[in-house]
């Protein structure tokens, strides 16, 4: 117990390591690493997305190859292509910029998915009635259709950014100092801090992914994506359980959310 506090004493160095002095390091590099990859990717992700929905084949086979790939290897598989292709290629990039690199192309095909499903639960109608207004494609692409996915992408891109979040740890394997790295240094110079460090490292975790969690609901219920006067936890629902209660239970519980 006594390892435990001292190692959560030193938040400041799992946080963000040595910064401003030092790189930055630590829980506040994963945060990064996860805005960057999501923020790029998403663009691309667009783009691949109204790709795989387009009627010509030129441009749809293109971007279904690339996702289909992209989804079909394992993150870690991407990341040792970048690291070791890439200067091959001649793009002599920092670990840094690698990591980003190879998070963006996981997340842009991810993220492509899911574009391509809002854009395909926008009603059929829409454009026309756009077009009616005398508006451009592009006009009614960026003022009508894309407003109308995005509300119903919202909650999906909320649940990839947090698990986007947890994926980059992944990155410690070519050498990056994020949190799952300071953790493992930290163990490996104490041996005997080894469970402290990795139970501060897990704190760090949850504690970001549920904050991701509950800005979700919030965001979620104030854009309206969730009705949440019909949503109720605390329902059960016995026509969807596969035991379900006899019968006698059933009502004794029914008796008891009446009173």
């Amino acid at each position: 117990m006594d390892f435990f506090i001292e190692q959560l004493a030193n938040w400041k160095f799992y946080l963000f390591g040595t910064y401003p002095s030092g790189p930055l390091t630590g829980l506040a590099l994963n945060i990064v690493l996860a805005l960057l990859s999501i923020s790029i990717g998403f663009f691309f992700g667009v783009v691949l997305g109204l790709g795989r929905v387009s009627c010509r084949r030129y441009v749809k086979y293109p971007c279904s190859i690339f996702i289909d790939v992209v989804r079909s290897t394992p993150l870690l598989m991407i990341i040792f292509w970048a690291y070791f292709m890439l200067p091959v290629m001649g793009m002599q990039l920092s670990l840094f910029w690698c990591s980003v690199v190879s998070l963006t192309v996981y997340a842009t095909a991810y993220q492509a998915e899911i574009v391509r499903a809002g854009f395909l639960a926008v009603p059929f109608g829409q454009m026309d009635a756009a077009l009616s207004t005398g508006m451009s494609r592009f006009q009614a692409l960026m003022y009508v259709i894309l407003p109308q996915a995005f509300r119903m992408m919202l909650p999906s891109f909320v649940s990839f950014f947090n698990s986007m979040f947890k994926n980059t740890s992944t990155v410690y394997i070519i050498g990056v100092v994020e949190l799952t790295r300071t953790g493992i240094i930290i163990s490996q110079l104490k041996p005997n801090r080894i469970f402290a460090s990795y139970m501060v490292m897990a704190i760090g975790f949850w504690v970001v992914c549920y904050t991701l969690s509950h800005a979700a609901e919030v965001l979620e219920k104030k854009v309206g994506v969730i009705d949440y006067e019909a949503y109720k936890p605390e329902i059960c629902r016995q026509d969807l359980v596969l035991f379900p209660l006899p019968n006698v239970v059933k009502n004794m519980l029914v008796s008891n959310k009446c009173k």
